[in-house]
């Protein structure tokens, strides 16, 4: 918890390394609201990167950092923030995965605060709906795999399985829509 440790590669120069201690804060000890109400650039880096944040949707805590926090923010803490906000913006795109964040990190770090919020809500609503529409295809698969597995049995074979996995949306449809009709063949052959 010094500064001094982390650094290895100097050596006997030891004395003259500047000596900074710095204290580790547990942040699944401390409540949400407590780090809301701080209403400071701080506190938005550290609800960003609360492991145990109970918000379920990156939308929501959007809503909550930029209405709750950024909205209410002195001119000196919108200051800091806007130091920080580099800092937000990995954290952000760590936290969710977004690769939209990543590609448009450079963009985002130049827009004014309440824009860049915006452009992260856009962002995490086409994710969140990119993930609506990549489960409902999951579920078409895996129904319409079931079905053909009663219907054929062994003779749908694993490997046949997999190719309807990696078939594109047209070659889906189709199966879906000639569940009951379609032959072992016309699967086969359509698979090719």
């Amino acid at each position: 918890m010094d500064v001094k440790e982390k650094i290895t590669e100097i050596k006997n120069m030891e004395e003259y390394l500047i000596k900074a201690n710095y204290e580790l804060i547990n942040l699944s000890n401390i409540k949400e609201e407590t780090i809301i109400n701080m209403k400071n650039a701080l506190g938005v880096i550290l609800l960003t990167d609360k492991p145990s944040v109970r918000i379920k949707r990156a939308e929501e805590l959007l809503k909550i950092i930029n209405k709750d926090i950024i909205s209410k923010l002195s001119e000196e803490e919108k200051e800091k923030f806007d130091k920080h906000r580099n800092a937000f913006i990995e954290l952000f795109g760590k936290r969710t995965d977004y690769k939209e964040i990543e590609e448009r990190f450079e963009e985002l770090k130049e827009m004014e605060v309440p824009k860049m919020f915006n452009t992260l809500e856009e962002i995490a609503k086409r994710d969140r709906e990119k993930a609506k529409l990549e489960g409902e295809r999951e579920g078409k698969l895996e129904f319409a795999i079931r079905i053909l597995s009663k219907r054929f049995g062994n003779q749908l074979t694993e490997e046949i399985k997999d190719k309807i996995r990696k078939a594109d949306e047209k070659t889906i449809d189709y199966i879906g829509d000639n569940l009951l009709e379609i032959t072992i063949e016309e699967l086969k052959e359509l698979l090719k």
